[in-house]
């Protein structure tokens, strides 16, 4: 004997049986709106172009300044206070002590007297040997061939120290006395080239001047020389600098490639050149040039919104056409006929 279902509970079955059908488009609908989306972020990566770093713009701000203590000005291949390690050669520091400009020269203090940028000559002096002869840092003077070169009319000089006797009787020696905490024996004396301490406990090489050099004897002579320093030339491509220059860029050095670049203002680094911007038009004037221009950014602008919007038109007709392609194929379900419900209620008249 067939049970009979109530019918009460006829509504709740047949709303349980068409749950499926209902959220089936509506699962497609939530689908088809998230690939859209994804699209529509896609063409705007596409169009939208991603601003570069404001890094550049501060490199072209800091190396645009110069460096200035006291009387010394200087600009690339030199940095230092403002002026960015990225602005210049990175043996070329400067520092400013006491307003007075100074730099470390291969772990050697000098000061720094002069700088002629045109002709790219350093005038330095050490610092050590400002105060006098006799309170030396004992480490030779120098430098990196691939920075600096010695200009004409200069020869080395070494100063010797701790010696037990400096006979003066020895040719091309100049004696002196120093009394030095560092040696034991206070005898000392100037020698030309390049010899070393010999049997002395100390040396000091130093480039002097060849038309200042001081009388034999004169003891003060020899530290004012000292104190006037030396020339040293700078070996550092400035040609690669003239045109970044010339089109108001600020020259520095690539840290990755050790070579020259061009800082510029709104532009991305890595060139020699800046961009020359078309200069502004007279009040009331407008070149074909600049109107020419203005047109072809107009042009470009519309032309790449125009092909934005077919795109997202595209995906928008593929994506409805896919959701059709899938209802057509999805069994359409069928409500329960009513016969179904009479023949059981008659059955249960038996």
């Amino acid at each position: 004997m067939l049970e009979t279902i109530p019918e009460t509970t006829k509504p709740i079955l047949l709303a349980h049986k068409s749950i499926s059908p209902m959220l089936l488009p509506l699962a497609r609908m939530n689908s088809s709106a998230f690939s859209f989306l994804s699209d529509f972020v896609l063409v705007l990566l596409l169009f939208i172009q991603v601003p570069s770093s404001s890094s550049n713009d501060d490199l072209f701000t800091a190396c645009s300044k110069k460096f200035e203590c006291g009387h010394i000005s200087a600009g690339f291949p030199f940095w230092g206070n403002d002026r960015s390690p990225a602005c210049g050669v990175p043996e070329l520091e400067l520092r400013c002590e006491n307003n007075i400009a100074k730099m470390n020269i291969s772990q050697v203090a000098y000061r720094v007297l002069e700088i002629n940028q045109d002709d790219g000559i350093l005038r330095i002096a050490r610092e050590d040997y400002m105060v006098g002869l006799c309170s030396p840092q004992f480490m030779n003077s120098t430098f990196n061939p691939k920075v600096f070169e010695f200009v004409e009319g200069y020869k080395n000089l070494t100063f010797i120290y701790g010696c037990k006797d400096a006979p003066p009787t020895i040719p091309g020696r100049i004696p002196f006395i120093c009394k030095i905490k560092e040696v034991n024996d206070q005898g000392g004396y100037i020698q030309e080239g390049d010899t070393g301490p010999g049997e002395c406990n100390r040396s000091v090489l130093v480039p002097v001047s060849k038309t200042d050099l001081p009388p034999i004897g004169i003891f003060p002579g020899w530290e004012e020389l000292l104190r006037k320093g030396f020339d040293v030339r700078l070996k550092v491509d400035r040609e690669a600098c003239w045109e970044c220059f010339t089109t108001s860029g600020a020259c520095g050095i690539d840290c990755a490639t050790n070579q020259t670049t061009c800082y510029c203002p709104n532009q991305s680094s890595g060139s020699k050149t800046c961009a020359i911007l078309p200069a502004p038009a007279a009040p009331g004037k407008k070149s074909r040039n600049s109107a020419l221009e203005i047109g072809l950014s107009s042009a470009g602008a519309v032309g790449g919104a125009f092909v934005g919007c077919w795109i997202m038109a595209f995906i928008q007709r593929r994506r409805r056409k896919a959701a059709v392609e899938k209802t057509e194929e999805l069994p359409v379900a069928t409500p329960p006929s009513k016969s179904l419900a009479t023949s059981t209620n008659r059955s249960s008249n038996f």
